[in-house]
């Protein structure tokens, strides 16, 4: 008996010693990272980085990526715990090591409770919009809307929540859930800003992607700089699908949308003009914005009313807990904030401005070049803009935020030319002594405020309701005159011509809406809600007269003042299924338009879906149908607001577009990650002038109804890490246009067919204070016209034969290639008082390439075998040579 029983003796001793190694090895602390791993990966990573013996088969795990996980100081346990959440498996320790096996389910019912909260800024109190907040033994998460409020419903227990956002340190909150929960989160900075992704457009890594950027806000700065001057606008030029004029004038061009066709709101105030110096500058002071998105695809039934794209801009709210203050000084502008609390922890106001410097420069280069054309006068440019933000706490669920923005831009230019020629006609001289006198003034002010109450309704049911007002007024105003003197023998006679003009329009619109969210469940969120809007528009006042000698005002034109109604109700679902490898935004907006006896409604379906397809590739695609009741009618070359802002009419209906969308996007070695996105865009109801009509004409009258098209590809390529930050941004594009009354209704180009489309940026890190930053911009020419020949046309009745110029097909000719070189350095440091100071130097247009805006016909007198005639010869118009920039900005 004893020979029998001393092995089983053996054999249970071993079992448990080995079941006390094994105990042993599950609370044996250690830390680790894994970051977009599956949790088979995981596994293999544990197993391999401490020389566990962990027992499990490859195909009983799922292929989806696990939320990104960092463990400080765990015991094995609870990583393992967390890897194997919601996957249906659990672990077991034996005397082999630990085994995998599967949950033996029971019939044990768990109650669910909702933590719900707001996620702010630790120091100011300011909240953050899309923090990442995720469950991490459960695979749930959610993210914080435009308030920074979240809810997230899970099962009853113990839960750990993590919190991230880039350029903050990430946070691991563990909670004992026993009924609904409020929690509070402060997120604190990073001491060095390098460790978070550092492209001027981030792409989010969970959700839908496809042609949607998120702009980091800190990392514009590094940016290389027109005189200095950041500038949101510009960083949105350097995306793929986005287009401008060279140096960024004419305005913003999407996918083949004209300049009217995007959506641009601060606050949730539509913006009807953005542009700062023709489009040099935008109206955007980058120092008071918290967040900013561009839409340019994959449209979310809550946005309506362009057809192209959406920039939603968001300021900041200002700080709640101290004072504070900021300045900048550039070349070409100088702006000064200050934020603080009314009541502590309760209320802030935020007061922002900025002026312009361009003067200094301008007036004296302006006169210099004048003078050397031999001419007197000067040009000259100004600014501002002025932010102001009141928002308090009422409430634990009531919040109150009062913004306001107004600015304006004030051009002027004069010039005093004269000139001589002498002749000698049938052997007597003549002479010629030429005046030309012109002066020319331009403003326009954009206005803009929003009261927004936001309200907590329930544990998941959140809303907004919003009152905005906007406002757009422009006014110009011209005086020309020539006079030729001409002396002979038979005396002296005096030729005058003189031109006065004035010019005024306006748009304004008052709104109000109501918009809720609703979080249904973990992955399942609902939005719905309606808008209200009453536009009055004065599309010209018009004053003119070619033939006066006291510059005595004439009676004024006044164009049909319209006032409209429209309205839009939207409902939206964001869903996540199949262990959150499919994302799904489907919903429906249905936008309406009361003018002239008139109600227009169109019904736009939006659908928008992403897949992982693997550990690291998702596929994307969306449809989407826009509609715009607003018409934006260009008559320049370059953009200014001179172009008019006209409705749709009694006999005007709304234009349209459908857009489809396929992307993909793939996380590949080294830190590099690629995106794909091919478009097509078909618009009809397009409205434009007729040929040779512009904004002097009455607008009903001259202009033509047609249809559009744009379809191609863009390309974007990252890296990112702690010493160097690139991208690559490619297009390949197409767009043309169809009027009945433009180049005699054939199809042509449209102007801003950039054929192929280049962006190069990137940032070395050669410290945590010092960066050097550059960029590089190709693109094909724009399409325009240039004159092939002119000839004569003898009209009867009509003397001198009248001259006309053949300019071919529309834009059937191209401008040179656009390229660009920008560089800038970058020094940042924080005194030892937390005074912090940035300061660049850098240089746009580096190598000075002479890009021309457009060219222009002018005219020129010559002497000709003793006849004086006049010829034609056509000019580049260029705008931006070589500039250097100094930018120095402190807050404290």
């Amino acid at each position: 008996m004893k020979g029998k029983l001393l092995p089983k003796l053996m054999i249970l001793c071993f079992l448990m010693v080995s079941a006390v190694q094994a105990q042993e090895t599950l609370d044996r602390v250690v830390s680790i990272t894994f970051e977009d791993q599956s949790p088979a990966k995981a596994l293999h990573h544990l197993r391999k980085s401490f020389d566990l013996n962990i027992v499990f088969a490859d195909n009983q795990l799922p292929k989806r990526n696990n939320f990104p996980l960092n463990f400080k100081r765990q015991n094995i346990r609870s990583i393992l715990n967390s890897i194997l959440a919601n996957t249906g498996l659990t672990f077991r320790s034996e005397a082999e090591g630990i085994i995998i096996t599967r949950v033996m389910l029971t019939p044990k019912i768990r109650s669910r409770f909702t933590i719900q909260g707001i996620v702010e800024i630790g120091g100011s109190s300011e909240t953050l919009i899309g923090t990442n907040i995720f469950a991490i033994n459960h695979n749930e998460g959610t993210h914080s809307n435009e308030q920074g409020i979240f809810s997230l419903t899970l099962p009853q227990g113990r839960t750990r929540i993590s919190v991230s956002y880039i350029g903050f340190h990430n946070d691991t909150i563990s909670i004992n859930l026993q009924q609904d929960t409020f929690l509070r989160i402060y997120m604190h900075r990073e001491s060095q800003q390098i460790e978070g992704v550092v492209i001027p457009a981030a792409m989010q890594s969970d959700g839908m992607n496809i042609g949607k950027y998120n702009f980091d806000l800190e990392q514009l700065q590094r940016m290389p700089k027109i005189g200095g001057e950041t500038d949101l606008i510009r960083a949105v030029q350097m995306l793929p699908g986005v287009q401008s004029g060279p140096d960024g004038v004419g305005g913003v061009f999407i996918r083949g949308g004209e300049a009217g066709h995007n959506l641009v709101i601060i606050d949730d105030v539509p913006v009807y003009n953005f542009n700062h110096a023709v489009g040099v500058l935008s109206v955007f002071n980058t120092s008071i914005v918290k967040s900013a998105e561009l839409l340019k695809g994959a449209f979310p039934a809550r946005y309506a009313g362009r057809l192209s794209s959406v920039l939603d801009v968001r300021m900041r709210d200002g700080n709640k807990e101290f004072w504070t203050a900021s300045g900048e000084l550039g070349l070409i502008s100088g702006r000064l904030a200050v934020e603080g609390p009314i009541v502590k922890n309760k209320s802030s106001l935020l007061i922002a401005g900025r002026t312009s410097l361009l003067n200094w420069m301008l007036k004296p280069y302006s006169e210099h070049y004048k003078s050397r054309n031999g001419e007197r006068g000067q040009s000259n440019y100004n600014f501002y803009d002025f932010n102001a933000k009141f928002n308090i706490e009422l409430s634990e669920k009531d919040r109150l935020f009062f913004s306001f923005y107004r600015g304006q831009d004030h051009f002027g230019n004069t010039g005093d030319s004269k000139d001589t020629l002498s002749l000698l006609i049938n052997d007597r001289p003549e002479i010629y002594r030429f005046r030309k006198v012109y002066h020319e003034k331009l403003y326009w002010t954009n206005t803009g405020s929003s009261l927004r109450w936001s309200h907590i309704l329930g544990k998941k049911l959140f809303s907004n309701t919003t009152f905005t007002f906007s406002e757009l007024n422009v006014n110009i105003a011209t005086a020309s005159s020539d006079t030729v003197k001409v002396y002979s023998v038979a005396g002296s006679k005096t030729h005058f011509d003189a031109d006065y003009g004035r010019y005024l329009s306006s748009i304004r619109d008052f709104g109000a809406r109501s918009d809720f969210h609703w979080d249904i469940a973990p992955g399942n969120k609902v939005r719905f809600g309606l808008r209200v809007q009453h536009n009055h528009f004065v599309p010209g006042i018009q004053e003119y007269d070619d033939d006066f000698q006291e510059y005595i005002s004439p009676d004024g034109k006044i164009s049909r003042r319209v006032r409209t109604t429209g309205w839009a109700f939207y409902l939206e679902n964001e869903k996540r299924m199949f262990s959150r490898r499919l994302y799904l935004n489907y919903g429906l907006n249905w936008s309406g338009w009361n003018v002239d006896q008139r109600n227009y409604s169109t019904l736009e379906p939006r659908f928008a879906l992403s897949y992982l397809l693997s550990d690291s590739t998702y596929l994307e695609a969306s449809v989407s149908r826009m509609s715009q009741f607003l018409h934006l009618l260009s008559g320049t070359n370059v953009g200014l607001p001179t172009d008019l802002w006209v409705p749709s009419t009694g006999e005007i209906g709304p234009e349209l577009a459908w857009q489809y969308t396929l992307g993909l996007r793939k996380n590949l070695s080294f830190g590099w990650n690629i995106a794909l996105e091919a478009y097509y865009k078909q618009m009809k109801n397009l409205v434009n002038y007729s040929e040779g009509a512009d904004f002097l004409d009455d607008w009903e009258q001259n202009i033509t109804i047609g249809s559009g098209r744009a379809f191609g590809l863009d390309l974007m390529l990252r890296k990112n890490n702690r010493v160097l930050d690139a991208y690559i941004a490619y297009s390949l594009g197409r767009t043309d246009r169809v009027f009945p009354k433009i180049n005699l209704g054939e199809r042509y180009p449209f102007k801003y067919d950039h054929r192929h489309d280049l962006k190069i940026w990137s940032d070395l890190h050669f410290s945590s204070k010092i960066d050097l930053s550059a960029s590089w911009t190709f693109s094909s020419g724009l399409a325009t016209n240039i004159p092939l020949e002119a000839f004569t046309v003898e009209i009867p009745g009509v003397s001198p034969p009248v001259t006309v110029i053949d300019y071919g097909p529309k834009n059937s000719r191209r401008l040179p290639a656009y390229h660009r070189f920008d560089l800038g350095l970058n020094f940042h440091f924080t005194s030892p008082k937390g005074t912090e100071h940035k300061f660049q130097i850098g240089a746009y247009n580096v190598y000075s390439r002479r890009n021309p805006l457009y060219y222009q016909l002018r005219t020129v007198f010559v002497a000709e075998k003793g006849v004086l005639k006049k010829d034609s010869e056509l000019v580049g118009v260029h705008l931006l040579p070589f500039l250097p920039s100094i930018n120095y900005s402190i807050k404290f």
